[in-house]
């Protein structure tokens, strides 16, 4: 790459950053101790804290899951990547481990339902927070976290990782900036796989190594069924966004940053329940479209079918093409940029090293992405220890704009009407979509 596409990337501050810290970073006045709550084996939190481990300094203090499973087996892998060096505490209840003063932040990889409380609540604790998207639940959430962020100015950093590619930071600076496509205007993503159906879940009783009352949390309470752990639950709107929270937030990000846009003005959203048998505990749609409008005449669109996946858009299962006056980008989820011009003749490329390739050698069969959630962690542990949380390549202010937008088209779905929004403050202008812009909470439990 150029001197300019270098110094867009951010690889130059990798290489300063990975510099000092092979002189001190494993100092012990230097180590960042962190917390993994959500452990299990099949999950994100196994590939997290592997990842964690890999950055220099960076010790796993305590491992915390409901599922005492999930704790054995993260502790015990912890100790084996940590080469003995040091075995985790044990501790099934975010609360315990976060009155101790000794732990710097936590890495919150449980489902939806959970994000805002443990983000908000490390935040108040003084820690700093990692949490997978969607960050919030309800964007009154998103409203609570934003605010925390402010308040207590500890280090906030959203998992969606894409921001940490060197290809996508290259990139989408410059169709921001005008210089790839000329002006850009539509972000068109897309999520597009097969779900299998769930079942109608029967009352059970709670397996001996669940604490169900715990794994609830602030949700309401329901009593325990046999179709909702571990994954299924992302499909209860008890404790799930769907697949627009769950998918959608990762390519309209790209979208939202490649436009320059912040909160939108208008957003609309239809879809329904097509492919899942009627009488499924399924309670979103199984396919989805949603557009959100932002001033300047920009707007982003979303297209979701989670029950089938015959003839994926670009070839690839998801990913965002932004359209400009001047051409278009297309962002794979490969980890992979291409640019093409008005015509549609494929111009330029970077593959996912961040190199400039000029010819079309480049993999778009969709076979997994480039997984930067190293990088994603390197620049919140560097955050952490610089004490500089407006530098986090997804702080709350990123984090929350893109899941405010996956949280909006859900209200607006489900209200079955466009909701508008005030464009400079993400505020609900209409009457519609309020009984659903904040959720009911457990007693003692609740998000203020």
């Amino acid at each position: 790459m150029n001197r300019k596409e270098f110094i867009l990337s951010g690889a130059g501050a990798f290489f300063i950053a990975s510099a000092g810290k092979a002189f001190g970073a494993d100092a012990p006045s230097n180590r960042v101790r962190l917390a993994l709550v959500g452990c299990r084996e099949k999950g994100r939190g196994a590939a997290v804290v592997q990842r964690a481990l890999q950055v220099p300094g960076v010790e796993i203090a305590y491992v915390c899951d409901v599922d005492s499973r999930a704790m054995d087996y993260a502790a015990d892998l912890v100790e084996k990547k940590s080469n003995g060096a040091s075995r985790p505490k044990k501790e099934k209840d975010l609360r315990k481990i976060l009155a101790d003063k000794s732990v710097d932040g936590i890495l919150s990889e449980t489902p939806d339902h959970f994000h805002a409380w443990s983000a908000v609540m490390a935040m108040r604790a003084g820690k700093a927070v990692y949490v997978e998207k969607p960050c919030a639940f309800c964007p009154r959430e998103c409203e609570i976290i934003l605010d925390t962020w402010r308040k207590t100015g500890m280090v906030f950093q959203q998992g969606s990782q894409r921001r940490s590619s060197v290809p996508f930071r290259i990139a989408a600076e410059l169709v921001r900036k005008g210089e790839l496509i000329g002006k850009p205007t539509w972000g068109k993503t897309w999520y597009m796989t097969h779900r299998a159906p769930i079942g109608k879940g029967q009352p059970a009783a709670v397996p001996e190594w669940l604490d169900w009352d715990l794994w609830q949390g602030p949700a309401p309470r329901v009593a325990y069924r046999d179709n909702v752990i571990h994954y299924n639950w992302h499909w209860f709107r008890n404790w799930g966004t769907g697949e627009c929270g769950n998918n959608a937030v990762h390519f309209v990000d790209v979208a939202r940053w490649c436009l320059g846009a912040d909160w939108p003005c208008r957003v609309s959203s239809t879809g329904g329940k097509y492919w899942m048998p009627p009488d499924a505990d399924w309670e979103w749609p199984d396919t989805q479209t949603a557009t959100w409008d932002f001033p300047d005449g920009k707007f982003i669109t979303w297209e979701g079918l989670c029950c089938v996946n015959q003839k994926p858009y670009m070839n690839v299962s998801t990913g965002a093409m932004v359209y400009g006056t001047d051409g278009a980008a297309f962002f794979g989820p490969g980890g992979g940029v291409e640019i093409f011009d008005k015509k549609g003749k494929s111009v330029k490329k970077w593959n996912t090293a961040g190199k400039t390739v000029l010819t079309n050698t480049d993999d778009r069969s969709g076979g997994g992405w480039a997984d930067t959630t190293r990088e994603h962690l390197e620049n919140f542990v560097d955050c952490i220890r610089a004490k500089t949380p407006e530098k986090a390549y997804a702080n709350a202010d990123i984090g929350v704009k893109s899941t405010f937008l996956a949280l909006t088209a859900n209200i607006s779905y489900f209200c079955g009407k466009a909701i508008d929004i005030d464009p400079k403050t993400g505020a609900l202008l209409t009457k519609e979509g309020a009984s659903l812009w904040q959720r009911e909470y457990e007693k003692g439990w609740e998000l203020v």
